[in-house]
């Protein structure tokens, strides 16, 4: 009988997998960790109301089997601080506690933002490629960060399992994959790199509930893309959306969202901006063999299933 711990249990990733968890009757408790209230219902889930950097963690994950690391800030905030403090500071706090308390296993949502937006990225990058952030963003840098940090845990911590996920973006009908994501996709005219038309991986939020679910399920360590098996182009998606694009040089819009993101008008400052620059299109060989894991959506109809739910 299995105790699984959710930092995050509010997210959108832990509401991938969650009703896969309160189904199994072999996962007997689960922990919520969240800094506001849960949002859910379940007979399951025991909540505590927490900052993952807190001390308090040590407490609440003692006697856990595995926990599944969700907490991290996606929607850009403007105290960069805080955002360090919470997404790489606490990720290093709840993987101590982890060590503390003996847990067995860790799973952790990292991105294929560790990658970086890089004009010689190869089309179909494999796990073992290095990591190289963009420094002016830092959903990016922070994802490395934390990376880098397991990689020495990992080492220091040969008795846990570590699975680190590197999925895109996660589409589907719940239509929670950040308000400042979603937004881009929900206007009816956007702005866009001038010339540009690079490709992009969506995973549908039931793919990655179910490669979440795997790794509970069984001991696969290592690190693992979770992608769909295509990819497609960034002019087709807005075309898709009936979305009208402005195209601006990079250069500008650049310093254009810098502006705005300091005047709380946009939602997002440049960095965002750099990560969709160049392809960042990874390969989902690995996981499919290391567990027979197949995605059941394409890129587009993953998105196509998003737009209908919001639209």
């Amino acid at each position: 009988m299995t105790t699984v711990a959710i930092t995050g249990i509010n997210s959108y990733f832990a509401s991938t997998v969650l009703p896969k968890l309160e189904a199994d009757p072999e996962i007997t408790k689960i922990i919520g960790i969240d800094i506001v209230p849960i949002e859910i219902s379940s007979s399951k889930v025991d909540f505590f109301q927490a900052d993952v950097g807190s001390d308090r963690i040590r407490d609440i994950l003692k006697g856990v089997d595995i926990v599944m690391h969700f907490a991290f800030i996606v929607d850009e905030i403007h105290n960069k601080k805080k955002t360090h403090s919470i997404n790489i500071e606490g990720s290093k706090n709840v993987f101590s506690a982890c060590a503390l308390n003996e847990v067995k296993k860790i799973i952790y949502t990292s991105s294929i933002a560790s990658y970086g937006s890089h004009p010689d990225n190869p089309i179909g990058i494999s796990e073992d490629f290095p990591l190289r952030a963009n420094e002016d963003s830092y959903y990016s840098s922070d994802k490395v960060a934390v990376e880098r940090f397991l990689a020495a845990f990992v080492q220091e911590h040969p008795e846990i399992s570590v699975t680190i996920f590197r999925p895109p973006i996660i589409v589907g009908p719940s239509s929670k994959f950040g308000k400042m994501l979603s937004a881009a996709w929900e206007r009816n005219s956007t702005l866009a790199i001038k010339g540009s038309d690079v490709p992009v991986q969506f995973l549908h939020e039931s793919d990655l509930g179910e490669a979440l679910y795997l790794a509970v399920k069984r001991d696969i360590p290592g690190v693992f893309n979770i992608a769909p098996d295509d990819s497609c182009s960034t002019k087709k998606m807005y075309k898709i959306a009936g979305i009208e694009v402005i195209e601006l040089p990079v250069g500008f819009l650049k310093n254009l969202v810098n502006v705005l993101f300091a005047l709380r008008i946009a939602k997002m400052s440049q960095g965002w901006i750099s990560l969709g620059e160049y392809p960042v299109i990874v390969s989902n060989r690995k996981f499919k063999q290391a567990t027979g894991w197949q995605p059941r959506y394409s890129t587009e109809e993953a998105f196509r299933d998003f737009l209908s739910s919001v639209r």
